[in-house]
Protein backbone atom coordinates (compact mmCIF):
# COMPACT_ATOMS: atom_id res chain seq x y z
CA UNK A 1 0.00 0.00 0.00
CA UNK A 2 1.27 3.47 -0.79
CA UNK A 3 0.99 6.34 1.68
CA UNK A 4 -1.54 7.99 -0.64
CA UNK A 5 -3.70 4.82 -0.67
CA UNK A 6 -3.43 4.68 3.12
CA UNK A 7 -4.61 8.28 3.37
CA UNK A 8 -7.62 7.59 1.13
CA UNK A 9 -8.58 4.39 2.97
CA UNK A 10 -8.13 6.04 6.35
CA UNK A 11 -10.38 8.92 5.34
CA UNK A 12 -13.03 6.46 4.22
CA UNK A 13 -12.77 4.18 7.26
CA UNK A 14 -12.85 7.06 9.72
CA UNK A 15 -15.70 8.67 7.76
CA UNK A 16 -13.90 12.00 7.50
CA UNK A 17 -15.89 14.57 5.55
CA UNK A 18 -13.52 17.52 5.87
CA UNK A 19 -10.15 18.27 4.30
CA UNK A 20 -7.79 15.38 5.05
CA UNK A 21 -4.10 15.17 4.22
CA UNK A 22 -0.83 14.03 5.78
CA UNK A 23 -0.57 17.20 7.87
CA UNK A 24 -4.17 17.21 9.10
CA UNK A 25 -4.28 17.75 12.85
CA UNK A 26 -6.33 14.80 14.08
CA UNK A 27 -7.55 16.48 17.26
CA UNK A 28 -8.98 19.35 15.19
CA UNK A 29 -11.18 17.08 13.07
CA UNK A 30 -14.86 17.45 13.81
CA UNK A 31 -15.22 13.66 13.45
CA UNK A 32 -12.39 12.84 15.89
CA UNK A 33 -13.65 11.11 19.03
CA UNK A 34 -13.05 7.93 21.02
CA UNK A 35 -15.01 5.81 18.53
CA UNK A 36 -12.91 7.13 15.64
CA UNK A 37 -9.78 6.26 17.62
CA UNK A 38 -11.06 2.70 18.08
CA UNK A 39 -11.71 2.40 14.34
CA UNK A 40 -8.16 3.63 13.70
CA UNK A 41 -6.74 1.01 16.08
CA UNK A 42 -8.70 -1.76 14.33
CA UNK A 43 -7.80 -0.56 10.83
CA UNK A 44 -4.07 -0.36 11.56
CA UNK A 45 -4.07 -3.72 13.33
CA UNK A 46 -5.90 -5.44 10.49
CA UNK A 47 -3.92 -3.90 7.63
CA UNK A 48 -0.43 -3.53 9.09
CA UNK A 49 -0.23 -6.08 11.92
CA UNK A 50 0.66 -3.19 14.23
CA UNK A 51 -0.93 -2.66 17.62
CA UNK A 52 -1.68 0.93 18.60
CA UNK A 53 -2.14 1.78 22.26
CA UNK A 54 -4.14 4.57 23.81
CA UNK A 55 -0.82 6.32 24.50
CA UNK A 56 -0.03 6.11 20.78
CA UNK A 57 -3.40 7.62 19.89
CA UNK A 58 -2.88 10.48 22.35
CA UNK A 59 0.58 11.17 20.95
CA UNK A 60 -0.56 11.42 17.32
CA UNK A 61 -0.84 14.98 16.05
CA UNK A 62 -1.07 14.30 12.31
CA UNK A 63 -1.58 11.47 9.83
CA UNK A 64 2.19 11.50 9.30
CA UNK A 65 2.59 10.51 12.96
CA UNK A 66 0.43 7.44 12.35
CA UNK A 67 2.51 6.49 9.31
CA UNK A 68 5.74 6.85 11.30
CA UNK A 69 4.36 4.62 14.06
CA UNK A 70 3.31 1.96 11.55
CA UNK A 71 6.75 2.17 9.92
CA UNK A 72 7.75 3.69 6.61
CA UNK A 73 9.03 0.28 5.51
CA UNK A 74 5.43 -0.99 5.36
CA UNK A 75 4.54 1.44 2.58
CA UNK A 76 5.54 1.10 -1.06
Amino acid sequence: MTKQEFLAELKENLEIESEFNFDTKLQELEEWDSMTAMVLIGYVSENFDTVLTSDDIESFNTVNDIIEKIGLDKFS
